[in-house]
């Protein structure tokens, strides 16, 4: 199967706001999101974006999505890359899109020479090992950090 990474477009945005509803339901807290679909493509891709969001696309389909805002880290002193959400269709898992989609944020944050940061469930120690894999810092309270230095390069 041959996805293609890409920069979500408006066109997108009924789609991707459908799989951050799926993430949502998967882990139990359909009823804490509270974003409408209007809302969410105004944020995205209205006069002011709040946020970022890259896709996995096979055959004109969705099945895959991260998205990400840019925002200063207090504690480093610098700005960084905040994962929100990272998502991949159960009809498109074991192909390593989730794999890719984050491989592609820690590109961008090695480009822009600043850590990509996001959290993970504790109890999701399969993910947690291939974090560990890929040079990531896992926090055991569920925080992830990737350094730039430590982004590889990629294949």
């Amino acid at each position: 199967m041959d996805y293609v990474f890409r920069a979500a477009q408006e066109s997108d945005a009924v789609s991707c706001y459908q799989m951050v509803r799926e993430l949502a339901q998967d882990e139990g807290l359909g009823d804490y999101l509270q974003i409408d679909q209007a809302t969410f493509t105004d944020a995205a891709f209205g006069p002011d974006p709040k946020f970022e969001i890259l896709v996995a696309e096979l055959d004109g389909e969705i099945a895959g999505v991260v998205t990400y805002f840019h925002r200063f880290h207090i504690w480093f002193g610098e700005n960084l890359i905040e994962i929100d959400d990272l998502f991949v269709r159960h009809s498109a898992r074991g192909h390593g899109i989730g794999k890719r989609l984050l491989q592609a944020i820690g590109q961008q944050g090695k480009r822009e020479n600043v850590h990509v940061k996001w959290t993970i469930t504790t109890n999701n120690v399969r993910t947690i090992h291939m974090y560990r894999r890929m040079g990531i810092d896992y926090n055991p309270r569920g925080l992830c950090l990737w350094a730039p230095e430590n982004v590889p390069d990629p294949d």
